[in-house]
């Protein structure tokens, strides 16, 4: 990277050191405990379902040729329509190491090596943080519209949502998946908020004042992301 490159990208890491990722998860957030709803913060892009009516929950990464997309695909009983949201990226020098680790592994294992012990390309520290901060400014500019190119990336009978990182998609499956199979997680209690509606819980949550709870059921969860 060029000096000029990285006093930029520099730039673009001071700029957005104070930027957090939104995802919540607020029980009690929807009056009605057999629905849940997923939303994008300061966006008007909102899903609304029966939970009881969730068939499955995937994700995926795949390449476009141009961008890598990784996605969380929801599908419900007796509907017509798949619920997918989804983060589209440049592909990045992560991303190449992670590729050529995982072929120098495979390569080893198939002629009887260890795996483990292939040669491996270092994975970037602060310059990849600073590559992903830059790409996301790039993103940013129409991180709140969603991109259908038919049949590229998506087919006529999707919803679909689009959130700023990765990261925070993965987050949302990790949680959707651990509520969906029964496993215990915690979630910010929106009964205990004063007049809550949802969105009070996570402001409140944001400052780390809100109580949490333990839950197990997706029923009457709002997840909010950005």
């Amino acid at each position: 990277m060029s000096p000029k490159a990285l006093a930029a990208a520099l730039l673009v890491t001071a700029a957005l050191a104070t930027h957090a990722e939104a995802f919540q998860m607020t029980k009690k957030a929807i009056r009605n405990q057999g629905i849940f709803g997923i939303k994008v913060a300061n966006t008007d892009m909102a899903f609304y379902g029966r939970a009881d009516a969730i068939l499955s929950i995937s994700f995926q990464e795949y390449t476009t040729g141009s961008f890598i997309v990784a996605e969380v695909v929801i599908d419900m009983k007796d509907s017509t329509q798949q619920l997918r949201i989804y983060n589209a990226r440049p592909p990045g020098t992560a991303d190449v190491a992670n590729r050529a680790n995982r072929a120098s592994a495979a390569n080893s294992e198939n002629r009887g090596l260890d795996p483990s012990a292939a040669s491996k390309l270092p994975i970037p520290g602060p310059l990849a943080i600073i590559e992903s901060k830059a790409n996301n400014i790039l993103s940013n500019s129409t991180s709140d519209i969603v991109v259908k190119t038919y049949p590229t990336t998506t087919h006529a009978k999707t919803v679909e949502m689009v959130v700023t990182t990765k990261a925070e998609l993965q987050q949302l499956y990790s949680k959707m998946i651990s509520l969906y199979t029964g496993i215990e997680v915690e979630a910010v209690d929106g009964a205990s908020v004063e007049g809550s509606n949802g969105a009070a819980a996570a402001a409140t949550a944001a400052g780390g004042t809100a109580p949490k709870m333990k839950i197990t059921q997706i029923g009457g969860v709002l997840f909010t992301l950005e």
